[in-house]
């Protein structure tokens, strides 16, 4: 929690640029998703499900619409607030950010409608697994295809392509190094952030326990989108 703060900090302690701002946003995203998490976590699941359920939707939902702020930064690199203007920019987070919360909400109020056993609800419950007493917050199928479609198609496809564009337009081999750095961290940050979301179905124990021990490199691939993308946030 304190290392994203930090990140943040760092970057907004530099030129008062919208990307410096843009850039930030994105882990202070993952800080308040983490801070939730810390929440939640101690607390007894048997007679706190309601507050698990609501911090757990929060906690997931901060994760993935911080991406959007990634993608945003990409256009700016690409075109400038003069061409792509901060009015463009305020609506395309807004929309994403609508599509994701609301349709988020609204699978998880059917779900709850539906009334169905908690291991069995399609949509979304908090289920308890077979080797433990506690509760485990878990997303059904569904809920789960909906978010990864949502992030995929608004943020993460076009964040890689973007990437792509902007490494064959850079000339300078330092630059083009370092974008290189960044492009990596990326890439290995969403190949984490998956296979978290995807580990809410609750694949078993063996595959929770890979998913905690790839989630502490979030720490790396996130300093290399730092490190990679700092010569184009100083200029």
């Amino acid at each position: 929690m304190t290392y994203f703060s930090l990140l943040a900090y760092r970057i907004l302690k530099r030129k008062k640029q919208r990307i410096n701002l843009i850039f930030s946003l994105f882990f202070i995203s993952i800080n308040i998703a983490l801070i939730l998490n810390m929440i939640y976590a101690p607390i007894p699941a048997q007679t706190n499900e309601s507050i698990i359920l609501i911090l757990s939707f929060l906690t997931y939902f901060f994760v993935c619409f911080g991406t959007i702020f990634i993608l945003i930064v990409h256009m700016i690199i690409m075109e400038s607030t003069i061409i792509y203007s901060v009015k463009r920019q305020n609506r395309y987070i807004l929309l994403y950010g609508i599509l994701l919360f609301v349709g988020m909400l609204i699978l998880v109020l059917i779900g709850l409608c539906l009334d169905e056993p908690l291991n069995n609800r399609p949509l979304f419950g908090v289920d308890p697994t077979p080797e433990s007493p506690n509760l485990v917050p878990q997303w059904g199928s569904i809920f789960l295809i909906y978010v990864l479609s949502i992030m995929s198609g608004f943020s993460i496809i076009p964040i890689i392509r973007t990437s792509l564009k902007i490494y064959s337009s850079i000339e300078t081999k330092v630059l083009k190094r370092k974008w290189l750095y960044y492009f990596i961290g990326s890439l290995g940050l969403i190949i984490v952030l998956y296979i978290m979301l995807i580990d809410n179905l609750y694949l078993g124990d063996d595959f929770r326990l890979l998913t905690s021990i790839l989630g502490v490199t979030v720490i790396f691939w996130c300093y290399l989108m730092y490190y990679g993308i700092g010569f184009k946030l100083k200029q």
